[in-house]
């Protein structure tokens, strides 16, 4: 789905998509009527919700898709790495572009919040903090996999926090070589 967005940035349909994304942050998927023609026509069937309430897969998509919405928010380019072959970078590579300097210690302390969030919406909350910090700092050239990231959003969802929150750190912490050629693949 990313992809297709990624095909339209240029688009009025794409631009509106973004938009009506951008603003359904912070709204679950049942009040976010504008969205639903792009979500239900990309999701593969067996992802949607037979239930009355959305799916784990529905809400990691749809909060993956919002992220990515605000990150691309005035930018042309491409937010991730295309023909990823040498293996997927989770979020925590990306978020240590911001490791720069001598002094961390300020964005440490952000990653830490988020890294140690018990709950889905606390996680969240965070990510999009850092999120922003990396778009301003960065000024959104740092290449995020947001396929990657709404997997392990998934996993979250399903109770595999502890995996991600030691994958996103290994990821943050280590140093990288020049060209940052390191996969990450758990």
């Amino acid at each position: 789905m990313v992809h297709k967005l990624d095909q339209s940035l240029e688009t009025s349909s794409g631009k509106a998509i973004l938009a009506n994304l951008r603003n359904s942050i912070g709204r679950p998927l049942s009040q976010s009527v504008a969205i639903w023609p792009f979500m239900f026509e990309n999701l593969p069937k067996e992802f949607l919700s037979r239930g009355q309430s959305a799916s784990k897969k529905e809400i990691a998509i749809l909060t993956t898709l919002q992220l990515y919405a605000m990150y691309r928010q005035g930018k042309q380019a491409p937010a991730r790495e295309n023909g990823q072959e040498k293996g997927s970078k989770n979020i925590g590579y990306s978020l240590s572009a911001l490791r720069v300097g001598d002094s961390t210690a300020a964005i440490d302390r952000r990653f830490n919040a988020l890294i140690t969030a018990t709950t889905y919406d606390e996680l969240i909350h965070h990510l999009r903090q850092m999120l922003k910090l990396l778009k301003s700092k960065m000024f959104g050239e740092t290449n995020i996999d947001f396929g990657k990231l709404a997997q392990d959003l998934y996993k979250f969802l399903v109770g595999k926090d502890e995996n991600i929150r030691l994958s996103w750190a290994r990821a943050y912490y280590r140093i990288y070589p020049k060209g940052g050629v390191e996969s990450d693949q758990q």
